[in-house]
C-alpha cells in the first residue's frame, strides 16, 4: 500500500512511520515544489495538511482509496467528489483539542497583557504606557462547543472567567437548558449577535461550512465592545476579512489574534499584519508532540483498517457505508 504525505514537515512523517511500522507499512513525503503527477500516480492513501486536495489532485491518483486529513477540519478536501469516486475521507476529530485549547488561552493572555505593544516599547527602550487586563472576571463567548471549544471553556473557568457558549446541540447539551460546571450559559446559534455584545473575548471553534463562512462580519464586529478581543483558531474564512480590517483599523474592537489565515503561509505585506492590534501565529495551535502523536495513532489505525478491507473509524463521508 502506497501512502503519500502532502504535509510540509518531515517530523510528521517520522512520527507517523513509527506507528505504521507496527503494520509493516511506511509513508513517502511528497515534494510539493515538484510536479505532483509522477509522485502521486501510485498513491493508495493521501495524508494531507492544510493544502487543497481538490479534483485536480485527486485525478492524479487512479488507485486512491483514502484521503486522511491530519486534523479536525476537512474543508480543504473536495469531499463530494471523493464520495462520487467511492474514496473514503477521514479526519482526526479529538487528538489536538487540548493543544489548540492551550494555544487559545495563550492568545487570549497575549492580547490581555498587551504583549505585542509592550514588546515594541521594550525594543525602543521605552516604558510601556498602556496597561493590560486580567482574564479573571471577564466574559468569554465560545462559538462552537465541540471538543476544542469544551477544552477552552474548562480552562477559562479555571481563570475565573464567565463563560457563554453559542453552539448547536453537541455533547448531550440542549442549548439554553442544561449547563455544566464550566459553562455558565449555553445558547443556540440564533443568539450569536446578542451574545457577542456581552463578551470581553470571543473565541471561534466552528468548522468552515457554508453556514459558518463569514459568520463574524460587520454586524457582529460592530456589536462587540470597543474593549473586546476576537480569537480565531478555527478557519480564517469564518471571519469576514474586510470587516475585520475595518474594525481593527478604526479601533472598533481592541484587537484580534488568529492562528489561521486566508492564505497560508500569510503574505508578510498583508495589510492586516501591519496593524499593531492584530496578532498572527502560523497555524501551530495543534502542532505539538502530543497532538501529532495522537493524530498519527488514529491515522495509522484507519490505514490498517483500510488494508483489512474495513472503513475508517473517523469517516467523514459516511454515505459510502450505506
Amino acid at each position: 500500500m502506497k501512502i503519500k504525505l502532502l504535509v510540509r514537515s518531515s517530523s510528521f512523517k517520522e512520527i507517523l512511520d513509527d506507528r505504521l511500522k507496527e503494520f509493516g507499512l511506511n509513508s513517502e513525503l511528497v515534494d510539493q515544489n515538484q510536479p505532483l503527477s509522477g509522485q502521486l500516480a501510485d498513491a493508495d492513501v493521501l495524508v494531507g495538511g492544510t493544502g487543497k486536495i481538490d479534483k485536480s489532485v485527486i485525478d492524479l491518483c487512479p488507485n486512491l482509496q483514502l484521503i486522511h486529513v491530519s486534523g479536525i477540519g476537512y474543508d480543504n478536501v473536495d469531499v463530494d467528489y471523493c464520495t462520487s469516486k467511492s474514496i473514503f475521507v477521514a479526519n482526526v476529530p479529538l487528538a489536538n483539542a487540548v493543544s489548540v485549547a492551550e494555544h487559545t488561552m495563550f492568545l487570549m493572555m497575549y492580547l490581555a497583557k498587551n504583549i505585542q505593544n509592550t514588546s515594541n516599547s521594550l525594543m525602543k527602550r521605552r516604558l510601556p504606557g498602556e496597561m493590560g487586563i486580567e482574564l479573571h472576571g471577564k466574559t468569554l463567548l465560545v462559538v462552537g462547543l465541540g471538543a476544542t471549544g469544551t477544552e477552552v471553556a474548562k480552562r477559562a473557568k479555571a481563570f475565573g472567567m464567565h463563560v457563554i457558549a453559542v453552539t448547536k446541540e453537541q455533547l448531550g447539551y440542549k442549548p439554553g437548558r442544561e449547563k455544566s460546571f464550566f459553562v455558565d450559559d449555553i445558547c443556540g446559534p440564533e443568539s450569536l449577535s446578542e451574545n457577542v455584545s456581552r463578551a470581553d473575548f470571543v473565541s471561534l471553534h466552528v468548522p468552515l461550512t457554508k453556514e459558518t463562512t463569514g459568520m463574524i462580519g460587520t454586524k457582529e464586529l460592530s456589536m462587540m465592545k470597543k474593549s473586546a478581543f476576537l480569537v480565531n483558531v478555527a478557519r480564517a474564512a469564518v471571519v469576514d476579512r474586510d470587516a475585520l480590517f475595518d474594525a481593527l483599523y478604526n479601533h472598533r474592537i481592541a484587537g484580534a489574534a488568529f492562528d489561521v489565515f486566508w492564505e497560508e503561509p500569510a503574505d508578510p505585506a498583508d495589510r492586516l499584519l501591519q496593524l499593531s492590534n492584530f496578532v498572527l501565529t502560523p497555524h501551530i495551535a495543534g502542532w505539538t508532540k502530543e497532538s501529532v502523536d495522537g493524530a498519527a495513532r488514529i491515522i495509522a489505525a484507519n490505514i490498517r483498517r483500510l488494508s483489512d478491507g474495513n472503513a475508517p473509524l473517523t469517516l467523514v463521508n459516511t454515505q459510502l457505508l450505506q
